[in-house]
């Protein structure tokens, strides 16, 4: 894939995809990005949803499944046969409207958008979410 990063006004660093793959650019710009979570520091940007997704991603190329590797409102991302297709949710499962790469070239883009995020924000991989807090169970009656 022919990709390039933008640095936003705000800090954001986005991806911008030059090959003619209208929805897995989509689908990035949905089901990725370096805005923090819920619960995370917002003081600029975080590498949560892209770390996330490339151990989705290394997972699915060792153990297929079904679940995606990354969704968003209305797109998501799913590997079959070491390819990434990126699809809408409200299309059918046998649609032919989606858009495949290499799941090596995916995972190229994700750690290269990881190393840029940390180039502009080197704060960003500690703005995650704080851990669920553990609740103690009731004693048994």
């Amino acid at each position: 894939m022919d990709f390039e990063f933008i640095v936003t006004d705000e800090g954001w660093v986005d991806v911008v995809i030059h090959d003619d793959l209208p929805i897995m650019a989509d689908a990035l710009r949905d089901s990725l990005g370096t805005r923090p979570p819920c619960g995370a520091p917002q003081d600029g940007p975080s590498t949560y949803w892209l770390d996330r997704a490339v151990i989705h991603l290394r997972d699915r190329l060792e153990n297929p499944g079904d679940e995606p590797i990354a969704s968003g409102n209305t797109t998501y991302l799913e590997i079959n046969h070491g390819m990434v297709g990126a699809r809408y949710d409200y299309d059918p499962v046998d649609s032919d409207y989606v858009d495949r790469v290499p799941a090596d070239e995916l995972l190229d883009l994700l750690q290269a958008w990881r190393r840029k995020t940390l180039v502009e924000s080197p704060l960003a991989d500690e703005r995650m979410p704080p851990l669920p807090t553990a609740r103690p169970m009731p004693p048994a009656p």
